[in-house]
């Protein structure tokens, strides 16, 4: 490959932004084409957890996506002279004894020491603003929340200015997968990252890139904990000024990215389970997540039409592990380093 090929990337959230930045970084040439409408990466609340708490796992490849995703961010931050990574400290409020349980058998382990702090008898006893603790609660090590819209923002205006960014609608019909020329311009690469939307894609719609619609609130509030995200059920997120986001409801198999009133109720309840609290609702928005049946992104060059490529699929945890499969994508393309066979979309061929 030379410096002379051009990748057309559709989509810019939160997939599309990370693979245009590395390819930007390799001086390639690049063109992104986003309608300006994002329903999920700008609604989602951008909180990236190392924890699954339900046994008290680990995410998925942790170890290796959480500080590439750090760095990355910082770095864009600084590129951009913008901020919006938030090192965060979430305490968990244990749901049960059995979870107790399994943090306390966790948390001395050599693999969880960086993203769990030891129980101590004030997290076990801890109460602020009114919060519930039949259980105890811990706190995670390690965690952080990107502010989405001035990162898709400041992405977007820094990629301009070294890619061509158009804010248009892509038309399918217009493009010639044969030749690879949309609109009379031709393209060596052509990438998809069009997430919830790949159902739209006649090239990629055979893979199980699902819809999981979720839905989130912006609370004002004087009594929740603003120095933490407070978790179980739901999480609550502080973003300043006594302001938090709430959520999230998780409503599979549906494209529909409207808000409804059964959404906030259903998140207004879920707090309840965290204490009682005085506050005003002054936002609530919803996205549909692009996930996968086996919960894993979904990455690839397409079986016949050898220039077209997906990157789709990155879920929940989007904003922790786009950066690095990013990444890696971009080797695959540029150096034919391959994918890893977990993300691999080949492995929905067989």
């Amino acid at each position: 490959m030379t410096n002379q090929d051009h990748y057309l990337i559709v989509g810019g959230g939160i997939g599309g932004l990370s693979v245009a930045k590395h390819l930007s970084d390799l001086n390639r040439k690049v063109t992104l084409i986003d309608r300006g409408i994002n329903k999920s990466s700008i609604v989602a609340a951008g909180l990236i957890n190392p924890l699954v708490f339900r046994r008290m796992t680990k995410s998925w490849r942790l170890d290796e996506l959480l500080p590439y995703a750090k760095s990355f961010y910082q770095q864009v931050e600084q590129v951009t002279g913008s901020r919006f990574y938030h090192p965060i400290t979430i305490r968990r409020f244990f749901s049960s004894e059995q979870e107790k349980g399994f943090w306390i058998s966790k948390q001395d382990q050599t693999d969880f020491k960086n993203y769990m702090y030891p129980l101590s008898q004030e997290d076990l006893n801890f109460k602020d603003s009114g919060t519930k603790n039949e259980f105890g609660s811990a706190r995670v090590k390690n965690a952080a929340w990107v502010n989405t819209a001035t990162f898709l923002s400041e992405l977007r205006t820094y990629l301009g200015k070294h890619c061509e960014v158009l804010i248009t609608e892509f038309d399918y019909s217009l493009f010639n997968a044969d030749t690879n020329v949309y609109k009379n311009q031709s393209y060596t690469h052509v990438i998809f990252c069009t997430g919830f939307e790949n159902i739209h894609n006649p090239f990629f719609q055979q893979y199980p890139v699902q819809t999981t619609k979720g839905e989130v609130l912006t609370v004002k509030s004087g009594d929740l904990p603003q120095n933490e995200s407070i978790n179980r059920k739901c999480f609550v997120l502080p973003v300043g000024d006594q302001e938090f986001r709430i959520g999230a409801t998780y409503v599979w198999d549906t494209p529909m990215d409207s808000v409804t009133e059964e959404g906030k109720k259903e998140i207004l309840h879920k707090l309840e389970a965290l204490g009682s609290f005085q506050l005003e609702v002054i936002d609530h928005r919803a996205g549909v997540r692009p996930t996968s049946p086996d919960r894993r992104p979904i990455i690839g060059q397409h079986p016949r039409y050898k220039d077209l490529y997906l990157f789709n699929g990155l879920g929940t945890k989007g904003y922790m592990i786009a950066p690095l499969l990013a990444k890696e994508f971009v080797d695959f393309l540029v150096n034919g380093k391959e994918l890893d066979p977990e993300t691999d979309l080949a492995r929905f061929q067989k």
